[in-house]
């Protein structure tokens, strides 16, 4: 499979690319690590600059890189305009900060002695992406790690590579020195080769858990650190005390940004019983109204999924779901015949057997389940091998946060949707991975912490 950028919409091949060479891989390695070697002995403050300049260039041209992101993965334009700008106020909260997260700590030990915390970065680091937000992933986790210290080889997915090679462009003209960012279209063999390569220090992956459990395999085998962010399967957990209007509104949003290709969308719908009926006629009215089709148009709620291999798997799943017992409550007729789209639904009666009670459903599609009380909630919000995200909705602010507490997950949100933010760090627990993207904590992730005795 070749790098390959197809119009989910129109099915249309808009550009193809062949893997990289070998010859070619050694050699980006070798400019990644001179190129590091000079990078590390720069100032923080003196790194910062490109990237507010990197900023300023996104900001220029987001218009354009929104487009891109359209055609190429089917996201709504309207979503990759803001995505493209976060990647911007990721890039300035980065340069505004840096230079005091990575500033040397310094304490005095109990047996009076002067220690100081610094923090040193490790080297090239090895980043394998996704396609569902083509910018965002790369920016937010190559950002830090570069100024930080490191060098950065950037693997994109393959449905994506004209987004990939546009941050590259980027790259380029803000003047960051050449060979600290590289992306390169490797095979999964030669992702191997670069872990085992003693120049690659560490890697980092956003995508499936069978992609992370490889990464992480090989890293383990060469005794390197890696950083996962994988799947989720998020709970959305409304209780009866909630503000239904407030909590519907975001609701949709939540499940459906991104054409619900989001590891963070709200996946399992856990309602209370005694606002569960309300919620639902409510929540089938709003899914009703979504206006599938070109995602380039106005007053267009969904577009096709990225790729057909992706719109069948979850056509797979639901019809899996539905023959074990899951109930297909909603689905929508009215969407375009070509295109690589899948229906608005809505499933309920969902229970063990069914792919959708254990399964991320990446796309379209609510799971609805019921409960009594409290206790049910926060069991079944655990009942999956993935803790990413979740969010709890009640008025009753302290029972919130008794579920919240309970709830095995990297990031709860109260009354509100989770989203990431380049202020706080990201990631999950369980299946969905390990480590931290964002905020400091994400900033010293790829840092060799070491601890100086004056």
């Amino acid at each position: 499979m070749k790098f390959e950028s197809i119009n989910p919409f129109t099915e249309e091949r808009l550009a193809q690319f062949d893997f990289i060479s070998d010859n070619a891989l050694s050699a980006s390695l070798s400019k990644a690590d001179d190129a590091q070697k000079k990078w590390r002995k720069v100032s923080v403050r003196d790194r910062v600059n490109f990237f507010n300049k990197l900023a300023s260039l996104i900001k220029e041209r987001h218009e354009e890189l929104a487009l891109l992101a359209t055609l190429e993965m089917g996201k709504l334009l309207s979503e990759a305009k803001l995505e493209v700008l976060k990647c911007a106020r990721g890039c300035e909260f980065y340069a505004a900060n840096a230079a005091t997260m990575l500033q040397p700590k310094i304490s005095i030990a109990e047996t009076g002695k002067t220690v100081h915390l610094v923090y040193e970065p490790l080297g090239i680091i090895l980043g394998i992406f996704p396609w569902n937000f083509p910018y965002w992933q790369i920016l937010r986790s190559a950002v830090p790690i570069v100024l930080a210290g490191n060098a950065i080889l950037v693997k994109p997915a393959p449905n994506v590579p004209q987004c990939s090679l546009a941050i590259q462009q980027l790259i380029n003209e803000c003047g960051l020195p050449e060979g600290l960012m590289q992306v390169v279209f490797a095979t999964e063999e030669q992702v191997a080769n670069c872990l085992a390569d003693s120049r690659v220090k560490a890697a980092t992956l956003t995508g499936s858990d069978k992609a992370g459990s490889a990464i992480a395999s090989t890293a383990a085998k060469y005794i390197k650190k890696s950083v996962l962010e994988l799947g989720g399967s998020d709970p959305f957990v409304v209780m009866e005390d909630a503000d239904l209007e407030e909590t519907l509104e975001q609701a949709i949003t939540a499940r459906f940004q991104n054409n619900g290709q989001s590891c963070i969308a709200a996946k399992r719908f856990i309602l209370h019983e005694k606002i569960a009926d309300e919620f639902l006629s409510k929540l089938t009215d709003r899914v009703a109204s979504l206006a599938c089709g070109n995602p380039l148009l106005d007053g267009i709620h969904i577009g096709p999924l990225a790729r057909k291999d992706l719109r069948d798997k979850l056509a797979n799943q639901v019809t899996q779901s539905v023959s074990k017992g899951a109930l297909k409550y909603y689905q929508q007729d009215n969407f375009p015949a070509n295109g690589f789209f899948y229906p608005p639904t809505i499933l309920t009666n969902i229970n063990p057997s069914c792919d959708a009670y254990s399964q991320e459903l990446f796309g379209p599609v609510v799971s609805v389940y019921v409960v009594k009380n409290d206790d049910e909630a926060i069991v079944l919000a655990n009942a999956t091998e993935f803790g990413l995200g979740a969010s709890v909705w009640s008025k009753n602010i302290h029972r919130a946060l008794n579920i919240a507490n309970q709830i095995e997950s990297g990031q709860v949100f109260i009354n509100e949707m989770v989203k990431s933010q380049p202020s706080h760090p990201f990631g999950g627990v369980k299946k969905s991975g390990y480590g931290r993207e964002l905020g400091e904590f994400g900033l010293l992730e790829f840092c060799n912490i070491k601890t100086l005795w004056l």
